[in-house]
């Protein structure tokens, strides 16, 4: 193998081999080949018929004009492989948090701790956490493949129409999910719509929480299928979305069509018209399976309103919960309620509380309890609502019988005073017109009230009479309220009756002494001083302190009067009185 082989340019001659001999050993090696093929036994064999190139006296153009003449095979190292290598589709367990954490890469978005601590359990509770729209697409493409999660919170992350649509094809791929809750996510019309489709080809969703959607009738209409179509919706929440009467036609739909849903919920609605009402309970009546209905605050007063309610409360054999509290139920419309309550067989619990009724009505009502005794009617929640004392010995007997009442208080035997307006109006008044520290801006608003005409006058000369006693510090609202307190038939202020009723409360008020006008009088020449001033009284003023000075002097004249001088003679005067001693007043006696 070492052997050196001559070139031509050293001028030695090559050593010659026939064609013979060399088609001979080429079939030897063809042989050798089909038998054993394996380059690397053929290295190591050692054989004669196997030799290396430089062991074979031919030029290299001689061996490329062998046609024939061939060489082992030599082992692929992965070449070909390496240049047709196609990446394989990754492969994912059922629970995706792999996946989860790759589409969050992909989107360049950081994982949810939450997402991928709650993918192995059956909830993920996402509420508050104002998803984007990247991290909805990264969970519901994780969802697609997660068999484990069978409850999904998304409530108050306000979804749009791309979040929309990402949920509506999670829905459709997935089979776990049981319970959805979009509370809060104002989907709006356009998201109902596109989640109608969802609906239709889900046929594992037992539960569903559209409340707070803004999905008004026309987003009810768009659902309309998705909700007929669901075979195995239990539980249905569609409150606090502004439906109103027209809505009443597609709920009739959706309970005569499916007959699988045995929770409604129609709170925070507008469901308070005769023809509405009638068309729904109607629809109630046909569905056989309704077990919960609430139906709290939709505005329900009037007794025509509140009829197809009774008439279904009197035949149906399913309904067990009923809500119907904060409707503004009283006196007729309560006695409607009560009467279809008290001839229902199937009721276990019904809250009727935070309505109008008085505490007569609600006694009334309580009464209801005793008198079920074979009924299944335990709880009667009246919660906020107030009753006599009357009502002590009725709680007994409702203890008594094993069933429970919930209620606000009980009154006692006094009467309830609300506060008084007018002395609100005004204290304040006052308060306002006393509240500046400078005294020159304090106003006494009792002088105000005394110096009225006795007279009814309009608000504009009421105005004007404030104006002129400057009066600036009562706001508005507050002159609007005293104007209402004190106003007649004809739209005047009564002055009169103001005066009347704050001498009521502060009696003590009189008006003030006329203010005194004094004049200066005028400088004399030459240094001389100031003349006399002269004070200006009113007129009745001044007649009366002429009447009082003249009754003083004249009491005065009266004390102090002293007797003339008369001459007294002794021929006036008689001889008794003569003879008599004179006693002396101003003796040493009385001096001491």
């Amino acid at each position: 193998m070492n052997q050196e082989i001559p070139s031509k340019d050293e001028g030695m001659e090559m050593p010659l081999i026939s064609e013979d001999q060399i088609s001979k050993e080429l079939m030897e090696f063809e042989e050798l080949v089909e038998n054993e093929c394996d380059s690397l036994h053929l290295l190591y064999k050692k054989t004669e018929s196997f030799r290396c190139l430089q062991q074979v006296q031919l030029s290299s153009s001689a061996v490329m004009r062998n046609k024939d003449f061939r060489f082992p095979p030599l082992h692929d190292p992965g070449i070909n492989e390496a240049f047709n290598y196609v990446e394989p589709e990754p492969v994912y367990d059922d629970i995706g948090v792999e996946k989860y954490v790759m589409i969050c890469k992909e989107l360049k978005i950081v994982p949810i701790s939450r997402i991928v601590k709650s993918l192995p359990g059956d909830t993920i509770n996402l509420k508050y956490y104002g998803l984007t729209t990247k991290q909805i697409q990264a969970l519901t493409e994780t969802l697609m493949i997660n068999t484990h999660i069978k409850k999904l919170i998304l409530q108050d992350n306000w979804l749009k129409v791309a979040d929309t649509v990402m949920l509506s094809t999670m829905l459709e791929e997935n089979s776990s999910i049981r319970i959805l809750n979009l509370r809060e996510c104002r989907i709006g019309q356009e998201g109902a719509e596109i989640l109608n489709e969802a609906l239709s080809s889900s046929q594992f969703l037992t539960e569903l929480d559209l409340s707070f959607n803004s999905l008004g009738d026309k987003g009810l209409t768009d659902l309309q299928t998705g909700l007929c179509e669901a075979p195995n919706l239990r539980v249905l929440n569609i409150s606090h979305n502004g439906l109103t009467e027209e809505s009443a036609d597609t709920l009739e739909k959706i309970l005569l069509e499916n007959k699988f849903i045995q929770e409604l919920d129609l709170s925070w609605n507008s469901f308070c018209t005769a023809p509405g009402n009638k068309k729904l309970f109607n629809a109630m009546k046909e569905n056989d399976i309704l077990r919960v209905l609430n139906i709290a605050w939709n505005g329900i007063s009037m007794k025509l309103a509140v009829s197809p309610l009774t008439n279904y409360l009197k035949v149906t054999e399913n309904l067990e919960h009923l809500d119907i509290s904060s409707n503004r139920l009283e006196g007729p419309s309560l006695k409607s309620v009560r009467l279809g309550i008290f001839q229902n067989r199937s009721l276990k619990s019904v809250k009727i509380g935070n309505n109008l009724y008085s505490p007569d009505d609600a006694y009334f009502l309580a009464s209801v309890l005793p008198l079920k005794q074979q009924d299944p009617l335990t709880h009667l929640d009246m919660e906020n609502m107030v009753f006599d004392k009357k009502v002590l010995p009725l709680l007994v007997r409702i203890k008594s019988s094993g069933k429970t009442i919930k209620y606000g208080s009980i009154l006692g035997n006094y009467t309830i005073k609300g506060p008084d307006i007018n002395k609100l109006i005004f204290q304040r008044c006052r308060y306002l017109l006393e509240k500046p520290k400078k005294k020159k801006l304090k106003k006494d608003f009792g002088h105000f009230v005394l110096s009225l005409p006795d007279e009814s006058i309009t608000k504009a000369q009421f105005a004007t009479l404030l104006k002129k006693k400057k009066i600036k510090r009562l706001d508005q609202d507050l002159l609007k309220e005293l104007y209402n307190r004190f106003t007649t038939r004809n739209q005047n202020i009564d002055c009169v009756e103001m005066k009347r009723v704050y001498m009521k409360y502060y009696p003590d008020t009189v008006l003030p002494p006329p203010p005194v006008k004094k004049k200066k009088g005028k400088k004399g020449k030459k240094g001389k001083g100031k003349e006399d001033e002269e004070v200006k009284v009113p007129e009745q003023q001044e007649t009366s302190t002429e009447k009082q000075s003249e009754e003083h002097t004249a009491e005065n004249e009266n004390k102090c009067a002293v007797p003339t001088e008369t001459i007294i003679t002794d021929e006036n005067i008689p001889v008794e009185v003569l003879q008599q001693p004179i006693e002396n007043e101003n003796t040493d006696e009385n001096i001491n």
